[in-house]
């Protein structure tokens, strides 16, 4: 018996459903609440982590809100990365994972030959092994995918390249980095369009943040870089990839949990097709991000409430602000990571 169908009931395509009439216009906000539970992601052991997806899926049927199975690929920061080369390794920690520099310079990057997006040693077929492993153990294609973390084209080369000298030949040697984050943004582009083609297009958006939005609404991208650079640098060396993908894949979902909101106006003048930002307060406020709300962006909201000198109490306090200090035509994804008691009451309010 497929098992997504027996925990998760008809909830699944009358859920799919919601998400997809909210992201053609229907409604102001959703609300979801993902598991925690027998958490799996970035082990080395992928019997290991489709043992535990498997219970963590038993366990995500259970939570409020807008609730779709869905798979999370997670590989690390460094999935885009690796195809140049790179050695990935676990930290002095064991926990995070991070990687040894394919390039010292932008000529050592310029002359690798990165892998090809299919290379069965890579994270993206990695990716969708996983995928159909845990559809195999639990008999079923109902199941949706996160793929791995998509970083973005400037987030990728800073892996492959020393970030120091990322950064300094972004002003030394400018025209050499456009033509690396040509290269990066090509691959990228084939990496999305794999990923969407070989799990039949049951992809649910890229790792971050816990949200749905299938392809036919676009993809999700990691920009982590932007709290880095100046309005004029990301504006010259960030923003032209990141059109130039939404130009071939459709909108874009961008994360990003950093200081971001000071390039909210040169994004919203891009002409990228962006369909929805997530972001931190206190580190980036609604307020800055203005002129994207004015553009329809839709808003993924979350907070560092240690930072935010006792303002609000919980994450639901932010979330109700910010319905209640915003035009009615500004819209909300609201996304909760974890069962708590104020996520329950605050889903069972917020509906289409």
């Amino acid at each position: 018996m497929d098992k997504i169908l027996q925990w998760f009931g008809d909830r699944a395509n009358r859920d799919i459903n919601r998400a997809r009439d909210f992201w053609n216009g229907k409604g102001r906000c959703l609300a979801s609440m993902t598991s925690l539970e027998s958490m799996y992601r970035q082990l080395d052991d992928m019997d290991k982590m489709a043992a535990l997806a498997v219970e963590n899926l038993k366990d995500q049927a259970r939570l409020p809100g807008v609730n779709i199975p869905t798979l999370i690929a997670d590989f690390g920061t460094v999935t885009t990365a690796k195809y140049w080369g790179g050695k990935a390794y676990r930290d002095s920690t064991g926990e995070n994972i991070s990687i040894e520099r394919a390039a010292k310079s932008v000529d050592e990057a310029l002359a690798i030959n990165p892998k090809r997006v299919d290379d069965p040693e890579m994270d993206a077929a990695l990716g969708i092994k996983f995928y159909r492993e845990v559809c195999r153990r639990l008999n079923t294609s109902h199941l949706w995918l996160r793929a791995g973390d998509l970083q973005g084209p400037l987030n990728t080369a800073s892996l492959v390249m020393s970030d120091e000298e990322f950064l300094i030949e972004l002003y030394t040697d400018p025209d050499k980095i456009h033509q690396f984050l040509d290269r990066v943004t090509v691959l990228l582009i084939k990496y999305v369009q794999y990923t969407q083609k070989q799990a039949d297009n049951k992809i649910a958006g890229s790792i971050w943040p816990w949200i749905f939005q299938p392809p036919q609404f676009g993809f999700g991208m990691t920009e982590d870089m932007m709290p880095f650079l100046s309005p004029d640098v990301y504006k010259q060396f960030g923003i032209p990839y990141v059109k130039r993908m939404t130009d071939v894949l459709g909108p874009v979902q961008i994360h990003c949990c950093g200081k971001w909101g000071h390039h909210a106006q040169n994004l919203a003048e891009s002409g990228a097709a962006i369909r929805s930002v997530e972001f931190w307060y206190p580190h980036t406020t609604f307020e800055e991000l203005k002129p994207l709300a004015d553009n329809g962006v839709v808003f993924v909201p979350y907070i560092s409430l240690d930072k935010c000198d006792g303002r609000f109490k919980t994450l639901e306090d932010y979330f109700r602000y910010l319905l209640d200090n915003t035009p009615d035509n500004y819209r909300f994804w609201f996304s909760f990571v974890g069962e708590t008691p104020e996520g329950c009451e605050f889903i069972r309010d917020c509906s289409l």
